[in-house]
């Protein structure tokens, strides 16, 4: 079965082709390994990079962009802004400051990383996203517990209700939209919301839609219901760990024997075998190695 390379995502200008298989730049702590890993997934074919600011790899990846020599008109990168740049004033000052930091002119897509708000810092342009970065110099602003304070107003209604509070994701979603209008992003979208919390950022309507949802989607976690209502809203599933992670058992996914078995069946790697089902249901596997050992379809 020969599996389409790029699928038609809707956007307030048009249809957007975006890449069926994209490269993820995230890994917990050290990020020494990003460049090396980028610049060797774009060789290897690699045209959709998966990006957001609190990975801390923003200069990296933009390195690897320009030393692969791929043009950028090739390539299709999304970047996510943290809870703390959900007031709708900061969202565009984190993705000036992602553009920036990876010397590009704009994003294909700009999601909203989480459907909650976190309280800035004052000095939220002094912000730093690394592994050695503190909750604070992150531009996060923190209790007298050393917990960050979260901004009720700005998170979703439902999550702010379940909390006792109001809150609402709609003045965030907005400021979203009128970013398409700047061509700084070709489209907006958002990352791990649930059905409930896509009704609220649908409800706003507007030319710009809603593009894009990102959620964690694999055979131990398929998210069918989420999808399904994804797809009758014309919204595209990004799915990060399409490789899964690790069980209680200790089992990984890709150690899984049936899996394993599969993959045999059907000549390739595990790797491969996984992002073949998340492209066949719909969804756009985000799979990342540090390594050469992950190759796209």
């Amino acid at each position: 079965m020969s599996l389409p390379k790029t699928v038609l995502m809707k956007s307030a200008n048009g249809d957007i082709e975006i890449p069926t298989i994209g490269f993820g730049t995230w890994a917990a702590g050290d990020t020494s390994w990003c460049y090396d890993a980028t610049l060797k997934a774009l060789r290897a074919g690699y045209r959709h990079l998966d990006c957001a600011w609190n990975y801390g790899v923003d200069q990296a990846v933009g390195a690897a962009i320009r030393d692969s020599g791929v043009p950028r008109s090739s390539l299709f990168i999304t970047s996510k802004f943290w809870p703390h740049w959900a007031a709708p004033e900061n969202v565009p000052k984190c993705l000036d400051k992602v553009l920036s930091d990876m010397g590009l002119d704009y994003l294909d897509l700009f999601l909203a990383h989480w459907p909650l708000a976190l309280q800035p810092v004052p000095d939220l342009d002094s912000a730093i996203a690394s592994p050695t970065s503190s909750t604070e110099e992150r531009g996060i602003e923190i209790d007298a517990n050393g917990k960050p304070v979260r901004d009720w107003e700005h998170t979703a209604e439902s999550i702010a209700r379940e909390n006792g509070h109001k809150g609402s994701y709609k003045p965030t979603w907005q400021a979203l939209q009128t970013l398409v209008g700047t061509g700084k992003i070709r489209a907006a979208g958002v990352s791990n919301f649930t059905i409930e919390q896509l009704k609220e950022v649908l409800a706003v309507g507007g030319n710009v839609p809603v593009s894009c949802n990102q959620i964690e989607a694999h055979p131990w976690l398929p998210n069918t219901e989420l999808l399904e209502f994804m797809e009758e809203q014309g919204i595209i599933g990004t799915a990060y760990a399409p490789l899964g992670g690790r069980g209680k058992n200790g089992m990984t996914l890709v150690g899984d024997p049936k899996v394993k078995q599969l993959a045999q069946n059907n000549g390739m790697d595990t790797g491969q075998l996984l992002q073949s089902w998340a492209v066949q249901r719909g969804t756009i596997p985000l799979g990342k190695s540090q390594t050469e050992g992950l190759n796209p379809i």
